[in-house]
């Protein structure tokens, strides 16, 4: 007959019941003890714990001092004068009451520890240790230092002493926290509206949206004038009026966001809006704040800038097919001449002739209507200043360069001379320079301009405006640099290799000239030079 070993059970964890009327405090001691093999119950107050205790077996409790309901000197005191609970071990556990009163009260109704929350963890697992392995009475305080026991009536005068004292303490304190809010509540008010008087006086317009649906929580007044609503009518719409590819809907943008919007006003007119969106958290609160430049009018001023230039460009073109054209044209309208006068009308195909005739005649015609067309105009010149041309040409590229995160610098001195140019065509001139330039440079380089004075050379009788742009991109090519001028040579693969050529034309035109240069820092010179009158 076999015999079965029999394994004893372990001995179930010791149990500590905590009582706090803050949670945190509960997990915080949960944690803390549980590393340590306890087993943690929680209460909220010292109601809740006497209902918890003749349910559970609880070797040891820990108490917070105030607590609504019935605090922890109550709960002691209810305690140990249960003769089923007497022995269990009672730690006050309290934030920063540790004076000689409270741990008379406490002594005198038997709390075995009076321990401080701003002592940390330690101090507590310390008092849990000491109490869980003592052997006989536990003890928590010198025999000197014991109390009698208080009778119900004197237990209550302390206590209610105590706890008056208590809300005295907290009375100050909340009078010094009440008037320090009233001073940041003051200072708040204070930076709301200026911050509030910023935001409605900008010369931007700015929307306030909700990051989650993209209404339209709040805008400014230049805002409302640029699209011609009224706040609550914005409001309203339920979002931005942006206009998408099949439906003029509101449209919701993204954090981050840096481009263009189209927006509809209210009167139905479309407005390009160059626009920032960026993501602000304030408290427990998100917002979407929208940064919005109207540049309807700028685009479209680049546009018919960039339309004339191509204009021009085909003319060129043009003027170059109809060169072509009419040398070999010449030869056969010579030729058909000739044979005309040869046989006469006697010629059995003498009609045939005739109509060749005409027709060469009607494209020697054509040629030469596409060649007036081709041939620019003499520049309307005024007496202008070239700082307002470089000005506009870099806020009509502005775009563009803030793409690439470029830095344009320009250096224009005061005490410049004015020239005599048109203001249009050395315009569209600048527009090509400093566009290459940024087609030109990598991102985050840097394009700089400088206007100077040269003074008379040997080759030159006067002294010249000089203007130079120059990019920080990987320079030109030695087999471009020889003939960059010539028509239809171009860098790049979307280009015509008309934009340089057009615009010495149009420099020559002025009694100017334009040079290409390679700077010994790398990169691209291009200056412009016009005649000082």
């Amino acid at each position: 007959m076999y015999m079965t070993k029999h394994t004893p059970e372990p001995p179930p964890p010791v149990t500590i019941l905590a009582v706090d009327d803050n949670p945190e405090n509960i997990i915080l001691l949960e944690v803390v003890l549980s590393e340590l093999g306890y087993r943690v119950i929680g209460a909220a107050n010292g109601v809740q714990a006497l209902e918890i205790l003749p349910a559970e077996h609880v070797d040891l409790i820990i108490s917070d001092a105030m607590m609504p309901k019935m605090d922890g000197f109550q709960l002691c005191k209810s305690v140990k004068n249960n003769p089923a609970l007497k022995s269990i071990p009672f730690i006050i556990y309290t934030a920063d009451y540790l004076d000689d009163e409270d741990k008379d009260l406490a002594a005198t109704i038997g709390a075995d520890r009076y321990v401080v929350k701003s002592g940390g963890t330690d101090s507590v697992v310390l008092a849990v240790s000491e109490l869980l392995n003592i052997d006989g009475p536990k003890i928590g305080y010198d025999p000197d230092q014991q109390k009698l026991p208080l009778d119900d009536q004197s237990f209550l005068e302390q206590h209610y002493k105590l706890l008056v004292k208590k809300l005295e303490e907290k009375m100050q304190n909340l009078e010094i926290y009440s008037q320090q809010l009233l001073i940041k509540n003051e200072q708040l008010q204070r930076s709301e509206r200026r911050y509030r008087l910023l935001f409605e006086k900008a010369s931007i317009a700015i929307f306030v949206l909700d990051p989650y649906n993209g209404r339209v929580t709040d805008a400014n007044q230049f805002a409302l004038h640029l699209l011609g609503y009224d706040r609550e009518e914005l409001l309203a719409l339920g979002g931005l009026p942006v206009m998408q590819q099949e439906s003029d809907g509101p449209s919701l943008v993204e954090a981050g966001f840096s481009g263009e919007l189209t927006m509809r006003t209210k009167d139905g007119r479309v407005l390009c809006m160059e626009s920032d969106v960026a993501l602000i958290d304030h408290e427990d609160h998100s917002h979407l704040i929208v940064f919005s430049r109207d540049t309807t009018e700028r685009k479209t001023m680049v546009e018919r800038l960039f339309q004339s230039e191509k204009l021009s460009m085909l003319g060129t073109i043009a003027a170059g097919i109809a060169h072509e054209v009419r040398n070999p044209l010449a030869g056969i309208k010579l030729n058909l001449q000739f044979l005309e006068q040869k046989y006469g009308p006697a010629f059995e195909e003498y009609d045939v002739l005739t109509l060749a005739i005409q027709g060469t005649q009607h494209i020697e015609k054509v040629v030469e209507n596409t060649l007036t067309m081709a041939r620019s105009t003499a520049p309307d010149v005024h007496i202008s200043d070239i700082r307002d041309l470089v000005a506009q040409s870099a806020a009509l590229l502005r775009l563009m360069m803030n793409k690439k995160s470029i830095d344009f610098t320009a250096e224009i001195p005061a005490d410049l001379p004015q020239v005599k140019i048109d203001a249009q065509q050395m315009l569209q001139v600048l527009l090509n320079i400093i566009r290459n330039a940024v087609e030109a440079t990598p991102p985050k380089g840097s394009i700089a301009v400088t206007v100077s004075v040269e003074p008379a050379r040997e080759d030159s009788l006067k002294p010249r405006l000089c203007c130079t742009v120059t990019d920080s991109g990987p320079g030109i090519a030695d087999e471009y640099l020889k003939n960059a001028f010539e028509l239809f040579r171009t860098t790049k693969s979307t280009g015509t290799g008309l934009g340089l050529s057009l615009s010495r034309r149009i420099m020559q035109q002025h009694g100017g000239d334009i040079a290409i240069t390679r700077p010994a820092q790398g990169g691209t010179s291009i200056i412009l030079y016009l005649p000082i009158p």
